[in-house]
């Protein structure tokens, strides 16, 4: 693995406006305990259903956005969808107990700023939300989800290893969210020759968008988030 950091996480100084939709109350008071008072932002709205945190989304347009993936009427993907097509400044951090390698993907290619298993440890969270909040991506994994993707992960690593040193260096610094400019000046390159880097990534690994190499960068282990 490079030894390259992604996006290194600092505390956030502002307070920061937070919906939290979430159907199991006991799970809700949690993550409202946490926001509250791990890092002091104001949850505007804690409710248990899509429609309500679509209404409370519109009007207070929040600066963050925690939603169970399987809210009862509109689910979690679908307001998500909605609230990046229209107030595309919420930053979303998708939650759920169930795992689909395939849906993570697609949460990631629509917009979303993170997903994370409803059964990971307290840290965890902490660490989730400071990083969306942060403006980076984050996605944690169980176990058992990575296992089922097993075959997957390992076609993955395979076309890892296509990949030069230099093309892993920029893999990391795009799931970062980097730009090209920034990528040339932290490498010491011309924009065309990292825009050049980035074309022969894209061909090696078939994968054109931003969300999908932050996917792959998971997956192949090049970063931890």
């Amino acid at each position: 693995m490079l030894d390259v950091e992604v996006a290194p996480s600092t505390m956030i100084d502002k307070t920061l406006s937070v919906v939290v939709a979430e159907d199991e109350t006991l799970f809700r008071d949690f993550l409202v305990r946490v926001i509250r008072q791990r890092f002091g932002f104001e949850v505007i709205g804690e409710v248990s259903t899509g429609e309500e945190a679509y209404q409370l989304c519109r009007e207070h347009r929040p600066d963050l956005a925690i939603l169970d993936l399987r809210l009862p009427g509109i689910t979690g993907q679908e307001l998500a969808e909605r609230l990046i097509s229209e107030q595309p400044e919420t930053k979303i951090l998708i939650i759920s107990s169930v795992e689909d390698p395939k849906r993570v993907g697609s949460l990631l290619q629509i917009g979303v700023s993170g997903f994370l298993n409803k059964k990971e440890e307290f840290s965890v969270f902490e660490q989730a939300i400071e990083a969306v909040a942060n403006g980076n991506i984050f996605v944690k994994a169980s176990a058992q989800a990575q296992g089922d993707s097993s075959t997957e992960t390992l076609d993955q690593k395979e076309l890892l290893e296509t990949l030069s040193d230099r093309e892993k260096q920029i893999v990391v610094f795009v799931a970062s969210g980097m730009t090209n400019k920034e990528i040339a000046g932290k490498l010491g390159l011309s924009i065309k020759t990292v825009e050049s880097h980035r074309s022969n990534i894209s061909k090696k690994l078939k994968i054109f968008d931003i969300a999908g190499v932050t996917l792959f960068a998971v997956r192949t282990g090049l970063v931890s988030l």
